[in-house]
């Protein structure tokens, strides 16, 4: 009996769905079992080089939190290492104009870097260089020292565009520029040098000096359009005699430029007329070879202390005075002047003559009681002469302008002297003295002439006024006193 087509279960066809159903979901079990695994492991091995328990913070973006540098100990003191990028410079002194290279280490490897040069005056910086790393984080770049920038010191900072930074200082100690004298670099103060200077500002002010670097300058130059100097005669001031330095100093960027000079020294002469003079003419003193219009120290028998005179030379080196005489000078005197600046001294002599003076009596025979004048010549002029007697002041007179007198004061010939009497004048300034002399003849009758009472010099030559009287004793309440006194 032939069998047909054996059916199947009816649940076989389901059974083969179910197990292709429990394949999927069991692939896709593993893959989501792999992934946390490996998400458990990432979060292992991250969190392995932190301190366990330490809470994460994340500082924010816009103001990132600097690693603090480490620091070590090197020659007793704590310093950094490993302090981020370094920046070296050559030079490290420049003047402006001059090629500063910038060397750097410790950035970012191939990154674009900007160079700025600041100094410590507000919005005193600018870029003057750019450039890029290399693949070990190193820099080789360099810049030009802008001729603007005056200040002593600036830092040239180097920037990478991640933001990291390093910094270096250069010294700009005014610029170093050059200078030469040509032709004899030797003279003295008064001289003229011709000058040739370069590292100026162009159109730059350039004081100069003579051994030294302030003050007030010898010159003032203008340096050209390529901030040189060419052939300028400049006037040699006053510096120490041998070897000094011309100094140019500009006036904005502080650039100095020297050349050595051989300073010669000053040999100056001076002369006094007239040489030989009485106390109150009038003397002339002058001389010449000092310093150009530096001041003048004029000294009475001494190299220092406050001097007698002050004047200045003029534009050639000399000068001229003129003064009277002050009585009480006398004999042998020098006169000393000194260059205030430059310190050249020299000297001249003045000798003071003395006075001789001549007089006499309006009489050279006279009996007891007559009254005598004198007659005087060779005193100083206007000065008051007095009359002595026996040592005793008699009386007094003051001369001319000429220094001379006639029929000038009084005296009366007493009684009981004779046969001759002489008379001493004195000069009260010049301090010239004359004698007159006189016979005095005996009466042939006896004369008894009453003794005169002791002068006094009066006020009108140069003696005290007489007391003020107090109003107890005022002239109204005394009438006897009044009429004695008009007597």
């Amino acid at each position: 009996m032939t069998e047909g087509p054996q059916k199947e279960p009816p649940d076989s066809g389901r059974s083969a769905k179910k197990q292709k159903k429990l394949n999927w979901k069991s692939v896709l079990a593993a893959a989501v079992v792999l992934l946390i695994v490996w998400q458990l492991v990432h979060v292992f091995i991250q969190s392995r080089g932190k301190t366990s328990g330490a809470p994460k913070t994340t500082a924010p973006t816009s103001t990132p939190r600097p690693t603090p540098a480490p620091t070590v100990t090197l020659g007793g003191h704590r310093v950094a290492a490993g302090g981020g990028p370094l920046v070296l410079l050559n030079p490290g002194l420049v003047s402006p104009g001059g090629r500063v290279t910038v060397i750097g280490s410790g950035f970012s490897p191939r990154t674009s870097v900007t160079v700025w040069l600041r100094t410590g005056r507000s919005n005193a910086e600018r870029i003057v260089g750019r450039g890029r790393t290399s693949g070990t984080g190193s820099l080789t770049t360099g810049f030009s020292m802008p001729t603007s920038f005056t200040a002593a010191k600036a830092t040239v900072v180097v920037q990478e565009s991640g933001g990291r930074i390093g910094t270096a200082q250069l010294a700009t100690p005014g610029g170093m520029g050059s200078a030469t004298i040509n032709g004899k670099a030797a003279g003295k103060p008064g001289d003229t040098a011709n000058v040739s200077a370069t590292g100026f500002r162009p159109g730059e002010k350039v004081n100069v000096y003579w051994g030294r670097v302030n003050g007030t300058p010898a010159a003032t130059l203008t340096a050209d359009g390529s901030g040189s100097i060419a052939h300028a005669s400049v006037p040699v001031g006053i510096a120490p005699v041998g070897p000094t330095t011309l100094v140019l100093v500009g006036a904005k960027t502080h650039t100095t430029a020297t050349a050595p000079y051989q300073m010669i020294g000053l040999y100056p002469t001076v002369i006094t007329h007239p040489y030989a003079v009485r106390a109150g003419k009038a003397v002339s003193f002058g001389g010449h070879g000092f310093a150009p219009r530096e001041p003048i120290l004029i000294y009475l028998d001494a190299n220092r202390g406050t001097p007698a005179l002050t004047t200045t030379a003029d534009g050639g080196g000399a000068f001229s005075v003129s003064f009277v005489v002050p009585f009480g000078l006398k004999g042998s005197n020098t006169l000393t002047a000194i260059g205030s600046q430059s310190r050249a001294a020299t000297s001249s002599g003045l000798d003071i003559l003395p006075y001789n003076p001549t007089a006499q009596a309006s009489t050279y025979e006279a009996l007891p009681g007559t009254s005598l004048t004198f007659y005087a010549s060779g005193f100083a002029p206007d000065e008051v002469v007095l009359v002595y007697a026996q040592h005793q002041l008699v009386s007094a007179f003051r001369v001319d302008g000429k220094g001379s007198a006639s029929a000038a004061g009084h005296y009366v010939v007493p009684s009981g002297i004779g046969p001759g009497l002489v008379f001493s004048l004195r000069g009260q300034k010049s301090g010239g003295s004359a004698a007159a002399k006189i016979s005095v003849s005996a009466p042939k009758q006896p004369v008894t002439v009453p003794p005169q009472p002791p002068y006094v010099l009066p006020p009108s030559l140069g003696g005290k006024p007489p007391p003020s009287h107090s109003p107890k004793s005022s002239p109204t309440s005394h009438p006897a006193a009044i009429s004695r006194r008009h007597v």
